[in-house]
């Protein structure tokens, strides 16, 4: 037994006074705001927010004297159930660890599958929203207008299908219901600086065909022009595919000299056209691409894409001409006139028969080696007054220049030593000798197309051959000897060539080259009087002057 001593009293009440202290210390530290309140729970202190509700009242009436019905009001609040056993975590991480593994898994990819959802919700709608930015739905984010086949402008034209993209815009086949046939929709792009510089090319499409009223000299017709939400239209006729792809479906071996002088002999009247002083038109982009034929079964082209073209004094662009034909004037920053034009037709025509573009450099300093590769050093004096030549040439003691050394250490042929001669295959049967013994492709014949084009290709643009003397060439004289019919002339370069490529190549017959050349002396006729030929017959490369 134990024995209960006096003491003991006196220890009880030293509890009595400790307990005290902690409940006196509780009460004043709640009714302090904003500071936390604890209170002891299974033999340590806690905050009171962590304890239950009943909890916390237990804790707020010890201070005050408690009624029997309060404490069964309490005692009530307590749950008089437990913890299911199944759901206890020991039998979930032994027993049923399978069974917790696969619910693991289930709520993982439910809550996967939910994201997903969400956030392809999300992308749709911010879709939605970045469409609406760009006119109304109307145009992408490239301010190009969204082309939906079998949609109608202006209840007229109904849309068919792209035909081609480019910087400017989008080119479409469409239907005109109001005139029976397919055309050309130029559609611009929905920004000022495209809008401003399509309706240049409007007024001098417009000049152009008002010029041309008759058709006759290879300029592509606009129809009519008109807005639709908020891009400009231009309506244009619907012609064939280009040089280039006809290029393309030869692979890349060219044409024979029949057909390129065809070519040759449209496109020097085209320039001629627009030289004459009323025009005075640049072109500024003449290449394949924007040469199309009107017919794939006939060798008639027109000149389409006059969208950097822009009339003599009247310049608005030092950056002109796709790389391969810009001219030696333009890279070196010299003033530009209608010559650019002439030294671009050079380019083509040497590729029309060879199939490779004469002059391919990758930059600027590429392609200024690859035309010294092939013509030579340019004129001291053209060197002299550019103020772009320190950017390919260097300056030597005796104040001659030189060509800079290439950065990457690319290797150049000296200059002037790959001949154009040999580019031509002039005297071993054409470009890889694929010509040889073929009807019109003589050596007096590639003597004729090389000596044209060297004309064309003067580093002086006031020397430069013009549409004039061009037309005048020999290499325009036929002989009787030489036929007309160029059927074969990518069947031969191609056996693979597919039938629409080689029904491209089919031209028209006498009657037709008959009626060509009429044209063309009228038209130099017309010229003539304007600009009486040179006294001497032998001068016929006089810089066209222009008034």
């Amino acid at each position: 037994m134990y024995r209960i001593e006096d003491t003991s009293g006196a220890a009880m009440d030293k509890t009595k006074q400790k307990l005290s202290a902690v409940y006196v210390s509780s009460a004043a530290v709640s009714g302090e705001s904003g500071r936390q309140r604890h209170a002891p729970l299974y033999g340590r202190f806690v905050d009171e927010e962590e304890l239950p509700a009943t909890h916390r009242d237990v804790m707020h009436h010890r201070s005050s004297p408690t009624s029997s019905s309060e404490v069964r009001a309490m005692q009530a609040r307590i749950p008089s159930h437990f913890r299911d056993p199944a759901t206890a975590p020991l039998r979930k991480l032994s027993v049923d660890l399978i069974k917790t593994y696969k619910h693991i898994n289930e709520v993982y990819y439910a809550k996967k599958k939910r994201r997903a959802q969400q956030t392809q919700g999300e992308d749709d709608s911010s879709n939605k929203k970045e469409r609406k930015l760009y006119n109304d739905g109307y145009d992408d984010d490239n301010h190009d207008y969204i082309i939906k086949n079998g949609e109608k402008f202006l209840d007229r034209y109904e849309i068919d299908s792209l035909i081609g993209k480019g910087s400017f815009g989008q080119v479409v086949k469409a239907y005109d219901h109001e005139e029976q046939c397919h055309v050309a929709i130029k559609i611009i792009k929905n920004k000022k600086p495209f809008l401003n510089q399509a309706q240049i090319e409007v007024k001098l499409l417009e000049m152009m065909n008002r010029a041309d009223a008759e058709n006759k000299y290879y300029i592509v017709k606009l129809k009519r022009h008109f807005m639709w939400r908020n891009h400009l239209c231009l309506v244009f006729e619907l012609l064939s595919y280009n040089l280039y792809d006809l290029l393309r479906n030869t692979n890349f071996r060219g044409v024979s000299l029949n057909l390129t002088r065809k070519f040759a002999q449209q496109l020097c009247t085209a320039l001629l056209f627009l030289s004459t002083p009323e025009l005075n038109i640049i072109h500024c982009d003449l290449k394949p691409e924007n040469i199309l034929l009107c017919n794939p079964k006939r060798s008639a082209i027109k000149i389409v894409d006059f969208g950097s073209s822009c009339q003599l004094g009247q310049r608005i662009y030092q950056y002109i001409q796709s790389r391969f034909y810009r001219s030696p004037e333009v890279l070196l920053g010299i003033p530009y006139d209608l010559a650019i034009d002439m030294w671009s037709l050079g380019c083509i025509l040497v590729e029309m028969h060879t199939g490779e573009p004469l002059f391919s450099g990758c930059n600027e300093g590429d392609q200024m080696n690859k035309i010294v590769e092939v013509l030579g050093m340019p004129p001291k004096y053209l060197l002299d007054q550019a103020h772009k030549t320190r950017k390919f040439f260097d300056k030597v003691a005796d104040g001659s220049y030189m060509l800079k050394k290439s950065q990457n250490g690319r290797k150049y042929k000296p200059p002037g030593s790959r001949k154009l001669h040999d580019i031509l295959g002039v005297e071993t049967g054409g470009p890889g000798g694929r010509r040889l013994d073929e009807p019109g492709h003589s050596v007096a014949d590639y003597l004729k197309f090389k000596d044209l084009i060297l004309r064309m290709l003067d580093f002086d643009p006031k020397t430069r051959v013009t549409p004039y003397y061009a037309l005048q060439h020999n290499f325009f004289k036929r002989t009787t000897d030489e036929g007309t019919n160029t059927a074969a002339s990518i069947a031969i370069s191609s056996p693979s060539v597919s039938s629409t490529s080689s029904s491209v190549a089919m031209v028209v017959g006498n009657q037709q080259q008959q009626q060509q050349q009429s044209q063309q002396q009228q038209l130099v006729s017309t010229a003539a009087l304007q600009h009486p030929e040179p006294q001497a017959h032998g001068e016929s490369i006089k810089r066209f002057k222009f008034s």
